[in-house]
């Protein structure tokens, strides 16, 4: 994307010259009005709006005031990209830095665009000091050098760049709402169902633990192993790519190497946050793959169940956290109880009914895939324009 800038009226500034970084005090803050608190952990890589905050009422040790219009920079670990556009009060973390467009010179709604910009995260990563949790400090980041267009041709800037914010914000909301409406109807359906029961075990041709396996070439057969970043992404399909070459014996791959329609149990993982027991379905023409041994695979029995049917069951528990009753935690990580979970019964309808509510799932993930394109392709766009924005001539 090329937004043909003429360049020639912008003028060479310091960052210090037009922004300020202020520190303002508050200690009383029932006084001040102030009710939410921001960390560090409130502030998301690549996203300016702030979502989440902590509340006053829980007592903190922050004093430094945020006002609407600032701008706030992670200044601990810049290479987190942590940047986000105030729009209430509050008070931040000390980690913080709150910048404040001195808009004679330079618009408010501009100057976090700027700070999001490669060429600013250079400067602060190249100012950074310390090894285990580096800062960047306000002396180098006011040094920083760039070209500043005059305050019209910012406001267009600014407005473009907010048009490319609000619509990917869209985007994100439309694709959570569909996830929503996902979960509903297909927690609806299957409580809907009608037709005999069975246990999610019987329901399996097998079941087999996954295997790690000996560095390639030391084995029998090279495969490919699922890892943890397997499940990143929120994905649905198994997807090998990145995953580390392995070697095992004929006999484990006989009955380990995935098959079309074979689901990926994660069995130990998950976190605080995150239940244990995520899922992934296996598609066609993969390569020679196979389940690790924090995994299970759970090979359906065709003449009992569509796989897909069985897949989507298992996918709303973890969504709706039904794996969390059979999870059993050891240090931070959990393990999921398999012989309990899958002892559960689940009612199997008739095929048609199975592939009818496999059909309407298909439909909302088309959607929901549909709008995360656009918000990638979304995201390409917007990249170009930073780059000839704030990249140079």
């Amino acid at each position: 994307m090329t937004l043909n800038l003429d360049k020639s009226t912008w003028k060479r500034v310091a960052f210090g010259d037009v922004v300020r970084n202020v520190n303002e005090t508050v200690r009383d803050l029932e006084s001040a009005g102030i009710d939410r608190i921001i960390a560090m952990e409130h502030m998301v890589p690549g996203e300016l709006k702030i979502s989440r905050w902590g509340s006053a009422e829980s007592g903190t040790t922050f004093t430094r005031r945020v006002k609407p219009r600032q701008t706030l920079f992670g200044k601990r670990r810049a290479y987190q990209r942590k940047v986000a556009y105030a729009e209430f009060d509050a008070i931040c973390s000390g980690d913080v830095y709150t910048f404040e467009a001195d808009e004679i010179h330079m618009l408010g709604e501009f100057l976090p665009f700027l700070v999001q910009s490669n060429e600013f995260f250079d400067h602060a990563l190249g100012t950074s000091a310390g090894s285990l949790s580096p800062r960047t400090n306000w002396r180098d980041l006011a040094n920083f050098e760039f070209d500043l267009p005059p305050l019209d041709e910012q406001k267009r800037i600014a407005d473009l760049l907010w048009a490319f914010e609000r619509h990917r914000l869209s985007l994100g909301q439309q694709s959570v709402e569909l996830l929503a409406t996902l979960t509903r109807s297909a927690l609806l359906q299957f409580e809907s169902a009608l037709g005999p029961e069975h246990r999610i075990a019987d329901l399996c041709e097998s079941v087999i633990g996954g295997v790690w396996g000996s560095p390639a070439g030391e084995n029998e057969v090279d495969v490919l192993a699922l890892g943890p970043k397997s499940y990143a992404g929120d994905v649905i399909y198994v997807d090998p790519t990145g995953s580390p070459t392995r070697s095992i014996s004929r006999k484990q791959a006989a009955g380990r190497i995935l098959r079309e329609g074979d689901i990926v149990l994660e069995r130990s993982g998950g976190s605080f946050d995150q239940a244990v027991g995520r899922v992934l379905i296996a598609g066609p023409d993969l390569p020679d793959t196979i389940p690790t041994d924090f995994q299970r695979l759970l090979r359906p029995d065709r003449s009992l169940v569509e796989p897909a049917y069985l897949f989507w069951k298992l996918r709303l528990d973890w969504l709706t956290g039904v794996t969390r009753d059979f999870a059993r935690r050891t240090t931070n990580i959990s393990n999921l109880a398999v012989p309990d979970y899958i002892a559960r019964t689940l009612i199997v309808p008739s095929r048609r009914d199975q592939l009818a509510l496999v059909d309407r799932v298909d439909q909302l993930i088309r959607a929901v895939a549909k709008a995360e394109d656009e918000a990638r392709a979304l995201g390409a766009l917007r990249g170009a324009a930073m780059s000839d924005i704030f990249g140079g001539d």
